[in-house]
């Protein structure tokens, strides 16, 4: 487990005494990670904004040294998110941006992030996004990129407001017009401190 958070609405009602554990997943609970993608794709307006990821590619994921991470309510996922080294149109974009082949070795891609329709509400996507910037800055990582629909406004918002920057704005194969965003990370430790006298 990597922490645990303390979460106020069930299905858009206040609640008290409901707890969640933020944690690595890996292969064995696969599933659970289809399950939610189920749950949120029935929800959502737009299928295209959620692309299904098979457990081949969650493998593939987890082999090339990204890592997966999840929100559960006793066994039950109820969030989820993953970060993996850049490849395809995100190689493009950092390349686009100007990062370096060492800067670009330095990056991580954040995305397929899923909150269950019955947890919205608990800054879940914050809660994910936060535990990936720290978990990248432990892995040695200073960058890290992702693309949100322009028309996923609280999405967009979320992001936005733990310093990442719109950097360009393309069209997937979809026809999904989506910003794309780069956060520098900084890791508190290595910051320069400044001496006053």
């Amino acid at each position: 487990m990597i922490k645990k958070v303390k979460l106020s609405k069930f299905n858009g009602e206040i609640c008290e005494n409901l707890y969640a554990d933020v944690c690595y997943i890996t292969a064995s609970k696969f599933e659970d990670i289809t399950n939610l993608y189920n749950k949120v794709n029935d929800t959502i307006d737009n299928k295209n904004w959620l692309k299904f990821r098979d457990q081949l590619y969650l493998m593939d994921v987890l082999d090339k040294g990204g890592f997966i991470i999840g929100c559960y309510i006793e066994e039950t996922l109820v969030a989820s998110a993953l970060c993996e080294l850049p490849s395809g149109d995100y190689l493009d974009y950092l390349y686009e941006m100007g990062l370096t082949e060492e800067e670009i070795n330095s990056s991580y891609v954040s995305g397929y992030v899923m909150v269950d329709p019955l947890y919205r509400g608990n800054a879940l996507h914050k809660i994910l996004l936060e535990t990936r910037i720290e978990e990248s800055i432990i892995r040695g990582k200073n960058y890290i990129v992702t693309a949100v629909a322009t028309e996923n406004i609280f999405s967009l918002n979320t992001v936005i407001k733990l310093g990442f920057e719109i950097k360009l704005q393309k069209t997937n194969e979809y026809g999904i017009s989506r910003n794309v965003l780069i956060k520098q990370l900084v890791n508190p430790c290595e910051q320069e401190i400044e001496f006053t006298a």
